[in-house]
């Protein structure tokens, strides 16, 4: 028999903590489901979302907090930003290599799908990761924001990302969350933390889908070409 086929659900629109939910439940289906899948969603509003070893990080409470299973950095879940979960049951091709191979495929198929779409100077971080937790306090302000630093497989434009990733890991598969910024702004997060909302070097660490084209491409479009590239 082969492989089990892709399953690619349509884009989904709800609350921050149901779709963290969701994100749970596609990971443990993979014990009893194992196939391959694609899940597309998008917030109906903001709220701050938390990495999965950021439960002591220190918020304001302006914003509605949620957590999720993956690695990384606070990211601030909002209807400008472009979510898919990849969902890899154990012993998938691109389950191969080291625990962070699986971010350089599905980062050059986000690329390449992007530059499809016309976006233009793109690459694929594939160094190792740039958080340092455990630096000078501005490294660790850097290392709590996800688009602040870049991961390997993450998607740059030039210098600025467009594309965050992060994973989990269990014996059934694995999970590996994308965010594509539409806009960037990280203001709302900056002053959760305590920091300067207008920090300039935060605002030139990432940038949105929507202010690099002149007429950018839908969701649903997103979803269909970046789809198509991955489940080759």
């Amino acid at each position: 028999m082969g492989a089990p086929a892709w399953r690619v659900l349509p884009v989904e629109v709800g609350d921050p903590r149901s779709l963290m939910a969701g994100s749970d439940a596609l990971l443990a289906s993979l014990t009893h489901a194992p196939a391959p899948t694609l899940r597309w969603y998008r917030s109906t509003h903001t709220a701050i979302v938390r990495g999965r070893s950021q439960a002591g990080l220190v918020l304001d409470g302006a914003l509605p907090v949620v957590s999720r299973s993956t690695g990384g950095g606070a990211v601030l879940l909002t209807p400008d930003l472009l979510s898919l979960d990849v969902a890899l049951p154990a012993g998938h091709p691109l389950l191969e290599g080291d625990l962070t191979s699986v971010f350089l495929p599905v980062g050059r198929a986000w690329r390449d799908a992007l530059a499809s779409m016309g976006v233009r100077d793109l690459r694929v971080h594939e160094g190792p990761a740039t958080a340092t937790r455990r630096g000078s306090p501005r490294q660790r302000l850097l290392a709590d924001i996800c688009y602040g630093t870049r991961g390997r497989g993450e998607v740059l434009v030039g210098e600025r990302k467009l594309v965050g990733l992060a994973q989990r890991r269990r014996r059934a598969g694995a999970l590996i969350q994308c965010g594509l910024l539409r806009r960037w702004t990280p203001g709302p997060l900056l002053a959760a933390l305590g920091a300067d909302p207008d920090d300039a070097e935060l605002a030139a660490a990432a940038v949105g889908l929507d202010d690099l084209l002149d007429d950018p491409p839908d969701d649903a479009t997103v979803a269909r070409v970046v789809s198509a590239r991955l489940t080759r």
